[in-house]
């Protein structure tokens, strides 16, 4: 599979078969996230995969989780863009399903070098980014693997941190459920971007 294959190919799925999802896979994919640069070249990452389910469903508890589309959920999206509108509306009601039901749920955790709330300049958040870098690597060999998941960023962190026993020195970058697409999945259009109007030299 040619390599832009695999980044068209890569896309953000909620919906789950029940198909086991191999070691080797999971393997793979982490290996790959290995591979991405980091900003200190030290690689402080680390993933959790959170296989029981008591424990995937204090992660649920951990903040509130709307689980139907209501007239007050819509009326929150009223202004937004139509792709945005359609995404967050199926998107929500799916996020404490998605962390019970799919047949993986990753953590990846990171050493920052400045805590977040501290951080005062781009510089300091150079630890999330580089973690980024890694999650995309993750993601992509999933993809190439037919295997797609979605990244949850979590509000609260700390609930998150004490769950898992994460040391307090460390910071979640994201939890991402993860396994074969279902027959169903819905799978929402990507905004049609044109390089022209994204695309500036020397100045904007």
């Amino acid at each position: 599979m040619e390599f832009t294959e695999v980044i068209n190919k890569r896309r953000t799925i909620r919906d789950f078969s029940d198909k086991k999802v191999s070691d080797e896979v999971i393997f793979s994919s982490l290996q790959s996230g290995l591979k991405a640069p980091s900003y200190n070249h030290l690689k402080q990452w680390d993933f959790i995969l959170v296989k029981k389910q008591n424990v995937r469903y204090a992660l649920t508890q951990t903040e509130q989780m709307v689980e139907e589309v209501t007239d007050e959920l819509k009326q929150t999206f009223d202004n937004y863009d139509s792709l945005s509108k359609e995404m967050y509306l199926d998107a929500i009601p799916k996020q404490k399903r998605m962390l019970l039901e799919a047949p993986e749920v990753l953590v990846v955790v990171y050493k920052p070098k400045t805590t977040i709330i501290e951080s005062k300049k781009i510089y300091d958040l150079n630890g999330l980014a580089s973690v980024w870098c890694c999650i995309e690597n993750i993601l992509l060999t999933l993809a190439y693997n037919n295997v797609f998941g979605v990244t949850f960023i979590p509000k609260n962190t700390m609930a998150v941190k004490k769950i898992l026993n994460i040391p307090n020195k460390l910071e979640v970058a994201a939890i991402i459920p993860f396994g074969y697409k279902s027959e169903n999945a819905k799978i929402i259009p990507q905004k049609e971007v044109d390089i022209e109007t994204k695309l500036h030299i020397n100045k904007w």
